[in-house]
């Protein structure tokens, strides 16, 4: 055993990575800790790109724990909690970082304590109490390098200090989701049409927003004496590719907004459970107006033929939270989108029967994920009946009591290991873990 070890050992550096590329981070921390050599490999950087590092809390991390990030070459990480001088400090001991998430409570010291990393271009705050005043917006739009920031469960506060955010002309990505009171939808406007490089919005809300077109509507030119001098330059067309609009309960949207939407690809809508005939109304005039969709994500709890025969052609992602699905329903998708249709998720839907998932393969044969979360109808012949789906290469199966390791262990044998059983839950493909899917999860 000792000389099989050894050689295995011998083999080249770049076999083992590829190798260690595989495991878990349990399983990282294992090969770790065995030897000075694999602990070397296990800390290569090519084994940590892209790589986000949850901190519990930075009182626990000490010297030896910092000098491994740098080896790693750590670039993003999401903290728990933190004082000012515990981020100080965090920062100079890893001046690098490109990503930070904060789910502590947010003020101006501990924003003030992350001026100094001038390579950051994400920022995400995620907090209940988060309370977007004046001065905190100014000391955000002080980090003038963002690409992507994200404002989650916060408090919105004057309309007028929201429209700081439109000093963020590089920003591309803008996440806005409110735990009491709206944005104010002109703020929402005026930030919108002064962000040339914006590609990804999210929108969240608990009241109800009357007149969401508003947003997406380009506002009336002013003259510079009209505008005191101090009109910044308006954009003529949103280049939004993203649109997500959650808790939404709105009439159909105007042409010109609609217009302003032409260059989205992916569009994620979650339904209040008011106001269904007016929900209905929404979802038909965006996909009616928006044509050229190819990545979908609705949430609704009403039937989902009410918007099967309107689908755009040839989607390649549709993911359906709580909806009522029939075998029509799933037929039409299949002959709209069964050819094009790369990923497809069923989350918490009702109507699901074992007649439908058995028709899965020869109704979407060209599917790479499938999201089955939450049916205990997943039992192991309808799992084994996948097998036939040549491309698939990810199936989510969490929740379900039948489905033991002994089983997923003979259905990787039988793809020779080409899918990837998960039993994770469906999570926001934003990294935004709010209020949206707690109503759904919770």
């Amino acid at each position: 055993m000792a000389k099989i070890g050894q050689q295995w050992l011998n083999l080249p550096q770049d076999i083992l990575l590829e190798v260690f590329r595989y495991l878990t981070f349990e399983e990282k921390a294992n090969v770790r800790a065995t030897c000075k050599y694999l602990q070397q490999l296990i800390d290569h950087p090519t084994l940590w790109l892209n790589k986000t590092i949850v901190l519990k809390s930075l009182q626990n991390c000490n010297s030896c724990f910092w000098t491994t990030l740098r080896k790693r070459r750590i670039k993003s990480l999401l903290i728990r909690e933190a004082t000012p001088k515990q981020l100080q400090k965090m920062v100079n001991l890893i001046p690098n970082l490109a990503a930070v998430s904060m789910d502590v409570k947010v003020n101006v010291e501990r924003l003030r304590a992350l001026r100094p990393l001038a390579n950051l271009h994400t920022l995400q705050l995620n907090n209940s109490s988060l309370k977007l005043d004046q001065e905190l917006l100014r000391e955000v739009v002080n980090f003038k390098q963002l690409t992507t920031l994200g404002l989650c469960s916060l408090v919105s506060g004057h309309s007028s200090s929201l429209c700081l955010l439109a000093e963020l002309k590089k920003l591309q990505s803008l996440t806005l989701h409110a735990r009491q009171k709206s944005p104010s939808l002109s703020a929402i406007q005026y930030i919108l049409f002064r962000l040339p490089k914006l590609r990804e919005l999210s929108l969240s809300s608990v009241d109800t927003w009357e007149n969401l077109s508003l947003c997406f509507t380009a506002p009336e030119k002013k003259t510079p004496e009209e505008a005191g001098g101090l009109e910044s330059h308006c954009i003529a067309q949103l280049q939004l590719e993203k649109l997500s609009l959650l808790h939404s309960a709105n009439g159909p949207l105007s042409r010109k907004a609609l217009k302003q939407l032409s260059n989205v690809r992916s569009l994620s809508v979650s339904l209040t459970k008011s106001c269904v005939s007016r929900n209905t109304d929404f979802v038909h005039s965006m996909l009616g107006g928006l044509p050229n969709i190819t990545e979908l994500e609705l949430s609704w709890n009403g039937p989902f033929g009410e918007f099967v025969s309107i689908l755009p052609s040839n989607l390649i992602r549709i993911d359906l939270v709580n909806a009522r699905l029939s075998d029509a329903d799933v037929q039409l998708l299949s002959d709209s989108s069964g050819k094009s249709l790369k990923h497809l998720g069923l989350m918490l839907c009702s109507g699901i029967t074992e007649t439908m998932l058995k028709q899965l393969p020869k109704q979407f044969p060209y599917l790479q994920t499938l999201d089955l979360s939450g049916y205990r109808l997943l039992n192991q012949g309808i799992l084994f009946g996948l097998v036939e789906m040549s491309f698939l290469k990810e199936i989510v199966i969490s929740n379900n009591p039948h489905l033991n390791d002994i089983i997923t262990k003979q259905f990787r044998a039988l793809t020779d290991n080409r899918v990837h059983l998960t039993q994770k839950s469906r999570r926001n493909r934003k990294g935004c873990d709010c209020i949206f899917y707690s109503q759904f999860l919770g």
